[in-house]
């Protein structure tokens, strides 16, 4: 297959831009229509002798310096908007300050996203620098930092937990060796650099460049060297290895902005927002806990007994979970579908690890707090006696001692069903609390699962846990693949078609698995 060499690729850029540039938008667009339905009519051959071959790879090529054009007229209007909006004139008056009575313009780095060029102004830790272990781990913690504005407080803590050597949790401490946070570190750095976020877009946009082999050339020299790093490192290579075949796999950068609007049922639950969250970058996260010391009293002169706390390991395997998608050439170039599959992909998977962390068997998937939580002994139809007694059967230091999240978890059907319960005999009050934002029971926060089964003999319907003994692993990095040319199975001739195969790894389980009713971290109602 042909392809354009470096100086046929600058010169036909520079041509389309002094014969394009300062057309109309709508002209630039209907030229890209017909350059796109040639390369269609091209691509479909199924054999092109060379003139078609070379025509082929300037169609293509010209298409996404068109969408470079197109790309740069849609910036200089949102400018244009922008600098209008600057203006206070054209901005109605408020109660702020300023010469026409309208509050002063906001501006900073919080008000929109930066650019690569921008980040790296700021620090660049990514660059070349000391590549000891020691070395990775600062400057992962220094590119951290730079882009907490766009991982969050939580995002940015939970990946430096992930370089730390010593992590200490209530009750559990995890411990990793020099090597580990320093490869952790460096996939950190990989996949956190500003520029290869920003490589990461262009393949998502322009997937058929990259399939006919001139995609690197879009590319700057910071956005090629920040994707070799990716590619170089050892722990996305080994997430690589099924990829043979395939046209590439990328590791999906730390943070891509959503745009699209969904609109599937969902699922609701709030594991992530209640659960301890862990990065691992092995094939099974381990920690330590223990029951601690017991203490006694002792008399005068008399000898302390032995209170050596025993320990028990936790070890918790990250399950591979896979979404694939695939549409016609056409809608793939007629929409922005393509370049915001990781918003769809990261939907997808939500759904699926939350229904996961609810009620999952442990087995090919992870284990989830009801199937992992003790049953009470008093089943039947849900009645405050039975909300009362879960209450009292949770133990103190995961009810109330300092650290612990507890929290109520039950199917929509059961949320209301326990608002129709009064608190006691004679009384008239709900025993659900409803007047703040989010439902309390007891006092404790009250959550809806809706993986969580509704009324019905032998179901699990109300769990009440301490959260703060959940542990959700994710295991880095998460993964694309991207196939440019889908195949019908029976004649292996292309479909026009093409897809995306994403793939990653998470696991949870709780810290009392197997411990009995009122000695367990969550306890269940089984009606």
């Amino acid at each position: 297959m042909y392809t354009l060499d470096d100086a046929e690729f600058a010169e036909l850029r520079e041509s389309v831009r002094a014969d394009w540039g300062a057309r109309p938008a709508r002209d630039v667009a209907s030229r890209r229509r017909e350059l796109d339905e040639r390369s269609k009519q091209l691509a479909g051959y199924t054999h092109r002798s060379d003139p078609q071959d070379r025509e082929f790879a300037t169609a293509t090529a010209e298409v996404m310096f068109l969408d470079e054009l197109l790309a740069d007229a849609k910036r200089a209007e949102l400018d244009a908007i922008r600098r209008a909006a600057a203006d206070p004139r054209n901005r109605e008056s408020g109660d702020g300050g300023g010469a026409y009575g309208a509050p002063a313009l906001i501006s900073g780095r919080g008000s929109r996203l930066e650019s690569a060029a921008e980040v790296t102004r700021r620090a660049n830790p990514w660059a070349d620098g000391d590549t000891s272990g020691a070395g990775y781990v600062a400057r992962a913690h220094t590119a951290l930092e730079t882009l907490g504005e766009r991982l969050g407080h939580d995002g940015a803590e939970l990946l430096a937990q992930a370089i730390s050597e010593r992590l200490t949790l209530p009750g559990i401490t995890v411990k990793r060796s020099k090597d580990e946070t320093a490869e952790a570190a460096a996939l950190i750095l990989a996949l956190s650099n500003p520029f290869y976020e920003s490589a990461m877009r262009s393949v998502f946009r322009n997937p058929q460049m990259f399939a006919a082999g001139m995609g690197h050339m879009v590319w700057s020299d910071d956005e090629r060297q920040a994707m070799h790093d990716v590619m170089a490192n050892m722990l996305v290579r080994s997430a690589f290895a099924e990829s043979a075949g395939n046209l590439g796999a990328y590791a999906l950068p730390l943070q891509l902005d959503p745009s699209i609007i969904l609109t599937n049922t969902g699922v609701a639950g709030p594991h992530r927002q209640l659960a301890r969250t862990v990065i691992g970058t092995s094939n099974v996260w381990e920690g330590v806990s223990s029951a601690g010391v017991t203490s006694a009293w002792v008399a005068e002169g008399g000898v302390a007994g032995d209170n050596t706390p025993t320990l028990a390991q936790i070890a918790i395997t990250p399950y591979k979970q896979a979404s694939w998608a695939f549409g016609s050439f056409e809608v793939m170039d007629d929409t922005e579908l393509a370049a915001q599959m990781p918003t769809l992909f990261a939907d997808g998977k939500s759904r699926l690890e939350l229904t996961a962390f609810t009620v999952g068997t442990g087995s090919a998937q992870p284990y989830g707090v009801v199937t992992r939580a003790a049953s009470d002994a008093a089943t039947g139809v849900l009645a405050n006696t039975h909300v009362y007694g879960l209450h009292g059967n949770l133990p103190p230091r995961f009810r109330s001692m300092p650290g612990a999240r507890p929290a109520w978890l039950a199917n929509v059907s059961i949320m209301d069903a326990a608002r129709q319960l009064i608190k006691g005999t004679g009384m008239t009050e709900s025993i659900v609390d409803d007047s703040g934002d989010t439902p309390r029971m007891l006092g404790i926060p009250f959550y809806e699962a809706s993986a969580m089964s509704g009324a019905g003999t032998g179901n699990k319907v109300l769990l009440l846990g301490d959260f703060s003994q959940m542990i959700i692993v994710d295991r880095i990095p998460n993964v694309i693949l991207a196939e440019p040319l889908v195949k019908d199975q029976a004649t292996q001739r292309p479909t026009g078609q093409r897809g995306w195969l994403q793939y990653s790894r998470v696991g949870s389980d709780i810290t009392t698995a197997g411990a009995s009713y009122g000695s367990n971290a969550f306890v269940v109602h089984t009606q």
